[in-house]
């Protein structure tokens, strides 16, 4: 096990990296929305601790935005590092989480880092919450093996209102999340402007098997799987086309 950091930020919990799992992702239209979710909580069982609520994620980036370059291109091995918490204002019982999401092909795995939210330093964003200093955020990196790059950077905030659900038999869990928006994470006075995300809605399916036959009507929906990335279309709601292209040429 590494030695404990030296940032001040306390690491509550760290538990191993989770087993690779499928990832399952089809975007939803928000007119649809409702009609799934209530069509899913007919059949699913809702998550014991956190059945819905507010998800706020900060990403992080190098300056030339190579997670978003993978993401976009469609690369197989892909790696983001978000700062992640709930509620909205800050629930402090939840905790806010660094976490590193890794991505082969169609499985994902994730390690996270529980970090106590009162003693962040760094980033002020309002509502209670800061982001780690870039020399905690370098030496958190570190813990989360493989290391990532020291240059990384606040790139864009995603905010989104999630539906969490649950097959106990067969282990599966399902998420849809609607009312997807991004922000620039600028240090200001007040709360971030958030902008709403085109085409954000989206349901994942998360499990280490077939779907259970319970999910069999969903294609009923006119759902298409895809690589749907939120971070991928926040970073292009909020950048721009010409922000992108410059960071890629730099």
């Amino acid at each position: 096990m590494p030695s404990p950091i030296s940032t001040g930020l306390p690491i509550i919990q760290r538990p191993p990296l989770s087993d690779a799992r499928e990832e399952r992702k089809y975007p939803v239209s928000d007119a649809r929305a409702a009609l799934l979710a209530a069509w899913l909580r007919a059949r699913l069982l809702p998550d014991p601790t956190y059945p819905e609520g507010v998800i706020t994620s900060c990403y992080f980036d190098t300056p030339q935005l190579d997670a978003y370059w993978d993401s976009a291109d469609g690369q197989r091995l892909k790696s983001k590092l978000r700062l992640r918490w709930y509620g909205d204002p800050v629930d402090p019982y939840a905790g806010a989480w660094l976490e590193l999401k890794q991505r082969d092909g169609v499985e994902s795995s994730k390690r996270r880092l529980r970090l106590d939210s009162t003693s962040l330093q760094g980033l002020e964003l309002g509502g209670g919450l800061v982001l780690p200093s870039r020399q905690a955020l370098t030496e958190l990196a570190r813990q989360l093996e493989p290391p990532l790059a020291a240059s990384l950077e606040p790139a864009v905030l995603v905010r989104y209102q999630r539906l969490r659900l649950r097959d106990a038999a067969s282990g599966l869990r399902v998420s849809l999340d609607t009312r997807v928006r991004a922000a620039a994470p600028i240090a200001a006075a007040g709360a971030p402007l958030w902008h709403p995300v085109v085409r954000g809605s989206v349901l994942e399916l998360k499990s280490s098997g077939s779907l259970p036959r319970r999910l069999d009507g969903l294609d009923r929906f006119g759902l298409q799987r895809s690589a749907h990335s939120k971070y991928v279309l926040a970073v292009d709601q909020v950048l721009g086309g010409h922000r992108r292209v410059r960071a890629r040429s730099a």
